[in-house]
């Protein structure tokens, strides 16, 4: 017999009493539809518990609230417009209705803010709701629908927020400063690992990537710890502009840990390179071990690592330029830590004279729009809406609208997820069990009822069951999808009447809402997360010529941004450690081209060559689907013979010399390659299975079911899915 945690008996209480409460104030204030304050309580309550396995923080449970609360307003008052306008027109209904949905999906898809596209979401189908609604029981009842709509999901979300902050709240933004503790913690280790590495026997390629990740993935939690932190507690609240700041930052440090890695395998081979390592180590090495085992200590002044003091006639330019460039980089690291750590200990010590010294304003993020896939999912939404519409309308099936409601509930609740189809499935099996059980709730218990206790217990035991199978994987949508179609069919406020053919129209309008929704998403295919990739590669390659060619050079906090979102997606599509380590690569790529062109007004008299050299690079990268090792290593070669021509520059600072020779090393690592490849064998194959025998369809779904989230969809728990990029 399987053991249910106390956790998930702990949740299923909080959720029995809500959906009491619920539904004993309804009932008392007499709304329209007490079924919708109970749905609402458990939507805000168990769609966060499928994504965390368990009781969410209270942070989640807050945002979603409030954007619950926003989104069914705004969609109530669409709802209330689309039937003034178009009540006795039903072409124009299902035309204007649709595109509303579709203008919903567009805006979701392309929206990064969780809580702000939650709200298009809500919106979205909540206007089909109280529209279908209006027009399935009468539209002289628009206004008390629209009403009972909102003031019924207002209660219900009010009775989920109040059982989860009296009863044992979960504070997720109380891990926040163990999660910076294990990220610091965790880059310093890598970093005195990378220190400590002979360099006569370095690691392969393999040992080094998998701590990258391990690294990445301690990132990945902060992130989503950070995001809790603005809905929790106040008295993180003036901590936000900084921990946003380090959200930045934290990528950057990860880069700069890989570029030393790089820096040092290039310093290696100068035959005095161990000299100029070793005092480095003797400067770098008691912080970074302070920061290993202490990441939430007392942080001390800002270390800077001294300048070389040497001959530049007696050591060889190669030698300086190389060493000179793993001071940068581990001073980079370094300052980056002693950053993170100044963050680290105040938010311990919120009175301490170093939180003066954080960042007081939020840094703006850009974001990678998916242009392409937000269309494709506003136009299968809105051909699927049409077409079911047209066969309601003219069948004259009165149940229809009905299916038509679950049809736009569940695509738009489920467009982002990588294999949408199998999502559904599972929720067909519990719209069907749902329909059973309600049966015999509705025909069976109901009429044995007398009085308020032994409702609450015919409700409490079914959502009582569905919150202890909701935490578990298997199980989750069937119990989500229970309570949704319950919510649906049951009319808690009428008098009893025995109608069975009306139940059963409408149970069987639900199902087929959902079959519908099922076929949409298995006739309109998303592209498959290799297909994804190729095309998240080639936006970043256009991205890198314009940085290789244009004359202004963007922020570079506005471009770590743009690289934060896109290579986050490269990431999570990956999977892999080598993924990882490809994206990073990217990264590191871009920032390095960055750095050179900030430094162009030092080259002097090779400033024109050199960036004439730097733009036939970015029409190179962009004028190849894929790129190829020896490609990459003719343009390594190319950097080292500039950097061979630099070396006799005596003018020329040394800085600007080492990050040449950084790009040319960073490109003989061939950046994207495998997974240009992986992207590619995938389309061959669909390719050559067009071309003969076989089913694409059946290699399209393969690929698709193993997609993985992104870190930006992460926090978009609603639609647990990851996001495609144009």
């Amino acid at each position: 017999m399987m053991r249910i945690p106390a956790d998930h008996w702990l949740l299923a209480l909080r959720t029995v009493l809500a959906v009491w409460l619920a539904l004993f104030l309804s009932m008392r204030l007499d709304l329209y539809q007490p079924a919708w304050a109970i749905l609402a309580v458990m939507i805000v309550t168990l769609q966060p518990v499928m994504f965390t396995g368990g009781t969410p923080p209270i942070g989640i449970i807050i945002g979603r609230s409030v954007a619950r609360l926003f989104g069914t307003l705004f969609g109530a008052i669409v709802g209330l417009v689309m039937i003034a306008l178009f009540g006795q027109q039903p072409m124009l209904y299902l035309l204007f209705a649709g595109a509303w949905l579709a203008f919903c999906m567009y805006w979701v898809m392309l929206e990064q803010d969780e809580h702000l596209g939650y709200v298009m979401m809500l919106s979205g189908y909540t206007a089909t709701l109280v529209s279908l609604t209006a027009i399935g029981t009468g539209v002289d009842n628009i206004w008390s629908v629209a009403q009972g709509r909102f003031s019924e999901t207002a209660l219900g979300i009010g009775c989920g927020l109040l059982a989860h902050v009296v009863i044992a709240p979960r504070f997720g933004s109380r891990a926040l400063p163990s999660a910076l503790s294990r990220f610091l913690s965790q880059a310093a280790t890598e970093t005195l690992t990378t220190l400590a590495e002979p360099r006569s026997q370095p690691r392969s390629q393999a040992t080094r990537d998998a701590p990258l990740k391990a690294l990445f993935q301690h990132y990945q939690q902060f992130e989503k710890l950070r995001g809790l932190a603005r809905l929790e507690t106040r008295r993180l609240s003036h901590f936000i502009p900084a921990l946003d700041r380090f959200a930045s930052d934290g990528l950057a440090l990860i880069t700069a840990v890989r570029e030393l890695e790089t820096a040092l395998d290039y310093l290696s081979h100068c035959d005095d390179g161990e000299r100029w390592l070793a005092e480095l180590r003797q400067q770098a090495l008691p912080l970074l071990r302070a920061i290993e085992s202490e990441p939430d200590g007392k942080p001390t002044e800002r270390l800077s690592l001294a300048d070389f003091d040497w001959n530049d006639d007696a050591i060889a330019p190669r030698t300086r330029a190389r060493a000179e460039l793993v001071r940068q980089r581990l001073g980079e690291v370094l300052g980056l830590l002693q950053h993170g750590r100044r963050l680290r200990n105040a938010l311990d010590d919120p009175t301490s004279s170093k939180v003066k010294a954080l960042p007081r304003e939020r840094r703006s993020r850009v974001t990678h729009n998916e242009h392409f896939v937000a269309r494709y999912n506003a136009f299968r939404v809105f051909i699927a809406f049409e077409l079911l519409g047209q066969i309601w309308v003219h069948s004259g099936w009165h149940s229809g609208y009905l299916a038509m409601m679950l049809l736009g509930v569940f695509t738009m609740l489920f467009a982002k997820a990588p294999n949408p189809a199998a999502v559904v499935y599972q929720f067909l099996w519990g719209s069907i069990a749902a329909v059973i059980l309600g049966g015999i709730l509705l025909f069976l218990v109901l009429p044995a009822i007398n009085g308020f206790p032994l409702l609450a217990i015919a409700i409490g035991i079914p959502v009582a069951v569905g919150t202890l199978m909701t935490p578990h994987p298997r199980w989750s949508l069937i119990g989500l999808a229970g309570a949704i179609t319950m919510m649906t069919l049951l009319n808690l406020h009428s008098t009893y009447t025995f109608s069975p053919t009306s139940y059963i129209n409408g149970g069987l309008a639900s199902i087929i809402g959902t079959i519908a929704s099922m076929i949409t998403y298995s006739l309109f295919r998303q592209r498959s997360a290799q297909e994804r990739i190729e095309t998240l590669m080639a936006a970043y390659w256009r991205g890198l010529a314009r940085l290789l060619r244009e004359k202004s050079l963007p922020n570079r906090a506005r471009l770590e941004s743009r690289l934060y979102d896109r290579l986050g997606r490269l990431v999570a599509l990956g999977g892999s450690d080598s993924a990882v380590r490809e994206a990073i690569d990217l990264h590191a790529l871009a920032l390095c081209v960055w750095r050179i062109r900030r430094l162009r007004d030092a080259l002097g008299p090779h400033r024109a060559e050199i960036e004439a050299w730097l733009g036939d690079i970015g029409r190179r990268v962009v004028a190849r689907r894929r790129h190829d090792p020896a490609v990459w290593h003719e343009l390594a070669d190319e950097a080292v013979g500039w950097v061979e021509r630099l070396y006799h520059q005596a003018h020329l600072p040394i800085a600007s010399i080492g990050e040449i020779a950084m790009l040319g090393h960073l490109m003989r690592e061939a950046p994207g390659v495998a997974l240009e490849a992986r992207a590619g064998e995938t389309a061959d194959e669909i390719d050559e299975s067009l071309d003969g025998p076989g089913d694409a369809d059946s290699e399209t779904t393969a690929s698709t079911s193993t997609a993985t989230a992104t870190p930006t969809s992460t926090a978009n728990a609603t639609s647990g899915g990851s996001r495609h990029a144009d």
